[in-house]
């Protein structure tokens, strides 16, 4: 075996090495966050499974190929992990609160997005602007955009949203109506689904819920 050939191997395995450490440092870190939340168990697992079934049908449709092509799906799936990263900043008497929030409580929670930015920015600050921290800053900055430019941080509207919030707004609503919180019942998948629907244009790019509920329905 020649000396490039060996090189390669070794370069291969490294990166699988090092993919593998990536996911396992995400998977603790994502664990963390929601070890804190008594409120959203589970919901880190089902959007990741969620966002990999949906991002997977926008690809092969070709819905926002330009963009897409030049992701690493797997990493991109992983990096969605870190989602609510933020919400490590968030005071555990407001993630658990089992009653309504205050204004005041519920500016904190939504601080989630920048605190979760900021973070990833230091990661980036220490190790580089990876493909998976990029990925990772945009899933947890831009997830409560809404295309109207009704939502938070910063009121972006239709496509200045980056793909990324774009996509983990619908499956993040999706599972936060379907499953049970202090100030509501789990909702039955046909009536998230209606809702879905209905808030296409509004909350959600029509594009992607259009591929969501062939999927989901």
């Amino acid at each position: 075996m020649g000396t490039q050939s060996i090189n390669i191997g070794i370069e291969r395995k490294n990166t699988i090495e090092l993919k593998r450490l990536q996911n396992a440092i995400v998977f603790v870190m994502a664990n963390l966050v929601e070890s804190r939340d008594k409120i959203t168990g589970g919901h880190i697992e089902r959007t990741s499974r969620y966002i990999k079934i949906l991002m997977e049908a926008m690809v092969n449709e070709g819905l926002y190929w330009e963009e897409m092509v030049e992701w690493d799906l797997d990493t991109a799936v992983a990096s969605a992990r870190l989602h609510d990263i933020g919400k490590i900043s968030v005071p555990d008497q407001i993630l658990n609160k089992p009653s309504k929030l205050t204004p005041d409580e519920f500016m904190k929670i939504r601080n989630h997005t920048t605190e979760g930015k900021q973070i990833i920015d230091q990661m980036i600050a220490q190790t580089g602007n990876t493909q998976f921290l990029h990925h990772a800053k945009l899933f947890a900055e831009y997830h409560h955009e809404r295309w109207d430019g009704k939502g938070y941080p910063h009121g972006l509207k239709g496509k200045e949203i980056p793909l990324q919030g774009r996509i983990m707004a619908i499956v993040d609503v999706y599972d936060a109506l379907v499953s049970e919180r202090p100030y509501k019942p789990s909702f039955p998948h046909e009536k998230a689904i209606a809702i879905i629907q209905k808030d296409s244009g509004t909350s959600f790019d029509s594009q992607i819920v259009e591929i969501f509920l062939r999927l989901f329905k």
